[in-house]
């Protein structure tokens, strides 16, 4: 698959996007784990993950979202503020009563630091889009009933 390609993320819907092509490359190239377990589940961008569905069957649920707080609009900041956010994350999970499930995107090539992210099964497109705008995010990993995670760009 070309960059090119990748770019596309919306097929039905291209949209423009400020967001630079090699940090979408970045994004695209990332390890998206799904808890922290040995057992965890590894997803990459667009690609079927079988495991994922049944997961999402075992959760009764058709769709997904992983989003972070971490670094927002991908300017590094400090662990400290990495952690707030990422706790003001989680408690607006809780208080709106969303199943976040510790997860975390790695870079293969190391280039950025791992970031914490939750993995939010049943929230709907709109709501996950709104909550990834909240917390200064350029994107979101969007999981649909094809258990095929697509990165969403928001800017």
């Amino acid at each position: 698959m070309t960059i090119a390609m990748r770019m596309n993320i919306n097929r039905k819907n291209p949209i423009s996007s400020t967001i630079s092509g090699s940090l979408i490359a970045n994004y695209t190239h990332a390890d998206y784990r799904i808890g922290t377990a040995a057992d965890c589940i590894t997803l990459t961008i667009d690609q079927y993950s079988e495991p994922l569905a049944q997961f999402l069957v075992t959760l009764n649920q058709s769709c997904a979202t992983i989003i972070s707080a971490y670094n927002p609009y991908s300017q590094l900041v400090s662990d400290e503020e990495n952690v707030a956010a990422h706790e003001s994350l989680r408690h607006f999970l809780t208080c709106h009563a969303y199943q976040g499930i510790d997860s975390v995107h790695t870079d293969p090539a190391g280039v950025w630091p791992a970031e914490k992210s939750f993995f939010i099964p049943g929230i709907d497109i709109h709501s996950a889009k709104s909550l990834g705008q909240q917390f200064n995010q350029n994107a979101i990993v969007w999981i649909d009933r094809d258990a095929i995670p697509r990165l969403v760009l928001l800017r």
